[in-house]
């Protein structure tokens, strides 16, 4: 920065100081404006969250929901390893179903039981449709034999609604509105503790919309639990920091402005508050307090050299020295979050990264503004982290002296450290190869929780808890009673069922195949697509005089043109899903599709769920590519040189690739919990590296008499305790989401909190001892002076 810049920021400060009282006021008003916003703010713990609304394959699940009726349910499991087929188990069956129909946030027309389902069977007299609860549940032994004989003979029911050993069945509920999933997995919860269970029977409760409700509780724990944890542990490292009141409160003050602008904002614009912005929060709460450490350091150290000054000339002189740095690093930072912004298609994402930056400049401003405003009113207190000696040279505390001794071990073996690092960036480089996009909705959640143990129980047991649909489209009403299409149909359905993680499927085809049958006395040999359009239409008449008129709504429409299959898969894993789609998508294309006659399209929550854990894998390099691009970028242009830019990117670059490294070679998936993480590190991560180049050109501006070595070691005991404390309250605020119940969140904690570890081990280590090693060009000129000094 030039001389002329260096006075406006003098004057501005100088303004600040003048007026402190009023800068408080404004500062404190803006605060209470914001947080009067929060209460607005409302919770998505959708799987459609993760997608954008113009998505193609958001807006046709949206279609085919409007068209059959069909949405993510929520499933209860009753289990008796013994068998349900007894009165008693049948009984809780029933009690469970209707307690469940009673819910003020279920469809009454979309649940699903052996309570509500409808046997289709021949006799003498023909086909005959009644209820397997008629209407109530069987008391005797026998008449429950009579029921599982009816579903032994009714394939479509046989691993979709009761197990195939018949110890499972389910009871499917489709919720009114997916946003109240929280309080509707509650009241299934609820019934499902008061239960009158007997000796053998259990209940499980999954499905995509428990897996909704069970993570808005989640949100709400977790917030609860570790936005005050990361309030405490950074309360503490800046009292050791500095040991003073101010020191402590103050950073808080700004603490407090970052997170409800950023909240705030978000209630205001109508932003919904996800699952991963649950790490919002604390990611301010680390990035707040930033620029306090650094401005802090000055202020005492300008105290310990100028004692006799007073408070205003010590804040001027100290946000003189750091006002640049500050502002560089708030730029860069905001440079990595704009590259989650603009780079991610997850809205999650994208405001996780907008509001992240946000925050960094209100922080920013709060920093330049009302910081100095408040310590010009306060009288000067010395810190006993800093002292003068008798010979006027400003000595540290143990922690500056800790520094102090790795920089001249840095020093001392530059080459070797700069060997280690860079052989550790080739191996990160390595480790990337074999990172791999993954995830698996269930796997939010601990193995040990009981929705974990219920989707694992259910999944083992029945076709699947995860979804595929593919709708069939037809050119003509009642195209679908002709029997070529609804053999197309089975030819489709046999083929998906070969597949290896697919457990069944259902369809219009298992019905008619059903009610052919029982017009053949129940003949399994009739279990048959028949050849005649005109029977099959007849069957559904038939079907229509005994049978409910909304039986078929979700396999069929009214005009029996549009269709569609119901694939039961029983894992969400986005690798294994993905065989399933791509396969099934190339048998369309070859063998279904006929242009003009018939179409097949892919639909429902596991293609939807593809297309977005999909991108996640080039959203996330092409959001590191931006945020490096936009760092090296502002970092060459505010240092004047592009050599310095390319330095100030070579700790975080190193940190990613260790992190690459880890994740690839212990098979960590870049999945929700990870995609994030390379953006806000290298947001994080390069202010180490703007305040370590920053402050070892001024070093070498100022000490012109000192040798190379000399010069640089000064940056350790003062900048470096800075930084150590600076990565402390970073560190251990991400270190924070370890203690989350939400994996993705530990993930994401654990592996930020790794991140930020290397990039402040890299600015401390490599990137001195490169500079010692290359002597680029940003330091040359004066380090040649230097030398001829010397000589």
């Amino acid at each position: 920065m030039n001389e002329e810049t260096n006075k406006k920021a003098k004057k501005f400060f100088e303004i600040v100081t003048t007026m402190p009282k009023t800068i408080i006021l404004l500062g404190l008003m803006f605060i209470g404006l914001a947080t009067t916003f929060v209460p607005q703010l409302y919770k998505d713990t959708t799987a459609d969250a993760f997608i954008a609304k113009d998505n193609p394959a958001l807006i046709y699940k949206n279609k085919v929901k409007d068209i059959f009726g069909l949405a993510d349910p929520m499933v209860m499991a009753v289990v008796n390893e013994d068998g349900i087929f007894n009165p008693k188990t049948l009984q809780l069956i029933y009690d469970l179903n209707s307690q469940i129909e009673n819910l003020p946030n279920v469809d009454i027309d979309r649940v699903t039981s052996l309570a509500t389902e409808s046997n289709i069977y021949g006799d003498e007299e023909g086909m005959i449709v009644e209820n397997f609860f008629d209407p109530y549940p069987p008391k005797t032994q026998r008449e429950s034999d009579k029921i599982k004989k009816a579903i032994d003979n009714f394939p479509l029911y046989q691993g979709s609604l009761v197990s195939r050993d018949g110890t499972v069945t389910l009871i499917v509920a489709e919720l009114i509105d997916e946003t109240q999933a929280e309080q509707t997995y509650k009241n299934f919860m609820e019934i499902a503790t008061n239960a009158n269970l007997m000796a053998g029977e259990e209940i499980h409760v999954a499905g995509e919309g428990a897996i909704t409700g069970y993570l808005g509780a989640y949100i709400d724990a977790d917030a609860q639990r570790l936005n005050p944890m990361a309030g405490i542990i950074i309360t503490l490292i800046l009292f050791v920091a500095y040991r003073t009141l101010r020191g402590t409160i103050l950073p808080n003050v700004i603490v407090v402005a970052t997170v409800a602008s950023a909240v705030g904002l978000m209630a205001a614009f109508g932003i919904a508050f996800f699952v991963v912005t649950n790490a919002l929060i604390v990611i301010l709460i680390g990035i707040a307090v930033a620029d306090s450490i650094h401005i802090f350091s000055q202020y005492y150290e300008e105290y310990a050299k100028h004692p006799e000054s007073d408070a205003r000339e010590i804040i001027i002189r100290a946000m003189g020295e750091m006002w640049r740095p500050i502002t560089l690093t708030t730029l860069t930072t905001v440079a990595g979050f704009l590259g989650l912004y603009l780079a991610s298609e997850m809205p999650p994402f994208r405001y996780l990264g907008l509001f992240s930056a946000i925050g960094v400049v209100v922080a920013w401003v709060y920093s330049l503004t009302l910081l100095p405003a408040a310590l010009t009113l306060l009288k000067v207190k010395p810190s006993k982290a800093y002292k003068v000696s008798p010979e006027g040279v400003t000595e540290v505390d143990g922690f500056g002296r800790l520094m102090g001794r790795l920089g001249k071990k840095v020093i001392a073996n530059s080459k070797l450290v700069v060997f280690v690092g860079l052989s550790l960036m080739v191996l990160g480089a390595y480790g990337a190869t074999k990172v791999q996009v993954n995830d698996d909705r269930i796997d939010t959640f601990y193995e040990q929780e009981p929705i974990h143990i219920a989707d694992k129980i259910i999944n083992g047991k029945m076709d699947g808890t995860n979804n595929l649909d593919i709708v069939i489209e037809t050119s003509n009403p009642e195209d679908l009673f002709e029997p070529k299409y609804l053999r197309k149909i089975e030819s489709l359905q046999e083929y998906m069922e070969s597949l290896p993680t697919v457990g069944g499927s259902t369809s219009v085809v298992d019905f008619v195949k059903q009610m052919y049958k029982s017009l053949n006395g129940s003949d399994s040999a009739y279990y048959i697509i028949p050849d005649s359009k005109e029977l099959i239409a007849q069957l559904f008449l038939l079907y229509s005089a005994s049978g409910k008129p909304t039986d078929f709504e979700e396999e069929i429409d009214y005009d029996y043109q549009l269709a569609n299959i119901r694939v039961n898969i029983d894992t969400g894993l986005y690798s294994e899903n993905k065989k399933v789609i791509d396969t099934v998508q190339l048998y369309i294309d070859q063998n279904f599709n006929e242009k003009g006659v018939i179409k097949a399209t892919l639909s429902g929550r596991v293609n939807l769920n593809y297309n977005w854990v999909g991108n996640i894998g080039e959203s996330h390099f092409l959001s590191v590519g931006i945020a490096l691009g936009l760092v090296l970028i502002m970092s060459a242009l505010v240092f004047r040189s592009s050599v310095a830019g390319v330095f100030s990117l070579i700790p975080v670059m190193a940190a990613l690739l260790i992190i690459y490294a880890v994740m690839g070679l212990s098979d960590i998936w870049l999945g929700i919990g990870t995609s994030m993480f390379a953006s806000v590190a290298i947001g994080l991560g390069v202010d180490f590296a703007i305040h370590t180049i920053d402050r070892i050109k001024h070093l070498f501006a100022e000490r012109s008499s000192e040798s190379f070595d000399e010069t640089i070691a000064e940056l350790f005991p003062s900048t470096g305790r800075a930084l150590f404390f600076n990565f402390l309250a970073i560190g251990l605020g991400f270190g924070v989401l370890m203690f989350s119940d939400v994996v993705p969140l530990f993930r994401f904690g654990a592996i930020v909190l790794l991140a930020i570890s290397a990039s402040f081990i890299a600015s401390m280590t490599l990137l001195p001892a490169l500079i010692k090693v290359t002597r680029p060009s940003f330091v040359k000129n004066i380090s040649t002076q230097q030398t001829e000094n010397k000589t």
